[in-house]
């Protein structure tokens, strides 16, 4: 079903007010690209963003702090099964992500920080406007939904949301991280400020002036904002770089797992030379998890290409 250009007009200036775009807009911004309205482009991002387990930004109805989430699966529930009725033969398998195909909703892990989770929902009767934000590597994508519902899924809380009727595209929204794909050793040794303790962990993502760590303390855990401390970072085939850094945030995140436990640091880049050091290391984290990428596209038929 294609949507008429008053729609998507109306949906651009209800997520993006401060636009204030015109009719005239619509068309030259579909043709650039930098509005989606194709309803299999909306989809085959939100589920390459699924398969990735990226982070998404989350805002809501226009507030100036953002959230945080992941997309979700939402497999059909399994049917008990009559045994006097057989199961139909040839019956398609579910395949991971494919009820975005169906365009109703998207589900989404519940906000982090957890105050969203309130804030989404003010009153049975309000329609919250989110906006989901995706960073890629060349720019953004930001998706208009409504909050729909709080639900279940697999025994899990989570967050239904409408489909989007339009997405449109941001460059240098923000610095985009690199995500360590599952498959990567890559092993950060942390020292705490006066040796006070040690520990090694795995990153989650990195930029060339900071990253994402998971914290191994978890809901024990004792780091502080502003800490400093000193990172030891080691991946096969690259050089081993050290660097100091402070403590940005402690968090949690969600995942189709449950609570991820994490802590953001902003290095000290002392010398040039470290930080060529450390865009040598992005990129080299950049380029396999491209690779992961390529196979996850080969095995869902997402699309990539753009990224």
């Amino acid at each position: 079903m294609s949507i008429s250009k008053d729609e998507i007009l109306r949906q651009l200036n209800v997520y993006f007010p401060q636009e204030k775009y015109r009719e005239s807009d619509v068309d030259q911004g579909v043709e650039d690209g930098v509005f989606i309205t194709d309803a299999t482009s909306l989809a085959n991002k939100l589920k390459g963003t699924m398969h990735d387990e990226s982070i998404v930004e989350v805002e809501l109805d226009g507030l100036t702090r953002v959230f945080f989430c992941r997309v979700l699966d939402h497999p059909p529930e399994p049917e008990a099964e009559d045994p006097e009725t057989p199961r139909e033969a040839g019956a398609p398998a579910y395949e991971k992500g494919s009820y975005l195909n169906g365009r109703d909703h998207v589900i989404v892990t519940p906000l982090e920080p957890s105050i969203g989770n309130f804030l989404i929902c003010p009153a049975p009767q309000v329609k919250t406007r989110v906006l989901l934000r995706i960073i890629a590597s060349r720019q953004a994508y930001e998706f208009g939904c409504y909050f729909a519902a709080k639900v279940n899924v697999g025994g899990m809380p989570v967050l239904q949301l409408t489909f989007p009727v339009v997405a449109r595209t941001v460059e240098n929204a923000r610095e985009f991280r690199a995500k360590i794909p599952a498959s990567m050793p890559f092993e950060v040794a942390v020292e705490m400020r006066g040796g006070r303790r040690k520990f090694s962990t795995a990153p989650i993502d990195i930029s060339p002036s900071g990253m994402f760590l998971v914290d191994p303390m978890g809901r024990g855990t004792d780091l502080q904002p502003d800490e400093s401390l000193f990172l030891e970072m080691q991946v096969p085939g690259y050089r081993t770089v050290a660097v100091e850094a402070n403590i940005r945030h402690v968090t949690k995140l969600r995942n189709a797992k449950g609570i991820q436990y994490c802590f953001g640091v902003q290095f000290d880049l002392a010398t040039r030379a470290l930080a060529s050091a450390i865009e040598g290391m992005v990129a080299l984290v950049q380029r396999t998890h491209l690779r992961e990428l390529a196979e996850i596209a080969d095995q869902f038929g997402i699309d990539y290409e753009n990224w």
